[in-house]
């Protein structure tokens, strides 16, 4: 996306398929962003970026999940270190996609907070202050910080020691039949 020259590079497009989908009529014109004062746009390439990082994460959460079923479907899943650790790291992916899609959407919003009424600096409290604004940020990121840090020990711990036994039963099934006598 090149925001300068107002261009997509290496679009394609299929005419009327907006249209359609916005009014259900391929003939209604859609307005662009070039038809928007520029102090009305949002920082359109910064989003897509976003955007495309969480569809890599996701595809890249398909593949990793493909690899792992084809890889046991052939029995040799657990001869695969590589994939093995993937599959533990890909843990985070959902955490990483999840984050960037709530990015795009909300650097894609600005200007506003709520669109044609309310642009972000007339949202400002005027009784909550900027260092209590920080404070609070601060302090909830640590929280997030304590609660990841227990997430991966919680998890590391479950790599170390492996399933219970009990996991490996099947649900409702005794690990020794009962005789009856």
């Amino acid at each position: 996306m090149d925001e300068k020259a107002e261009a997509v590079k290496g679009d394609v497009s299929i005419p009327g398929l907006l249209s359609y989908l916005v009014y259900k009529d391929a003939s209604k014109p859609i307005q662009g962003l070039n038809e928007f004062r520029p102090e009305d746009r949002p920082p359109v390439n910064l989003s897509f970026q976003f955007y495309h990082i969480m569809v890599a994460v996701g595809f890249g959460m398909i593949v990793v999940a493909g690899l792992g079923f084809l890889y046991f479907w052939h029995g040799s899943l657990f001869e695969q270190r590589w994939l093995l650790w993937l599959l533990a790291l890909s843990v985070l992916g959902p955490q990483i996609a999840n984050q960037a899609g709530w990015f795009a959407a909300e650097v894609g919003r600005q200007p506003w907070l709520v669109y044609g009424l309310l642009r972000t600096p007339q949202g400002l409290s005027a009784v909550v202050k900027a260092d209590a604004v920080l404070t609070a940020i601060v302090l909830f990121s640590l929280v997030y910080l304590l609660l990841f840090a227990v997430f991966l020990y919680l998890l590391n711990d479950k790599f170390q020691h492996g399933p219970d036994a009990a996991d490996l039963l099947p649900s409702g099934k005794l690990a020794m039949p009962i005789s009856e006598s």
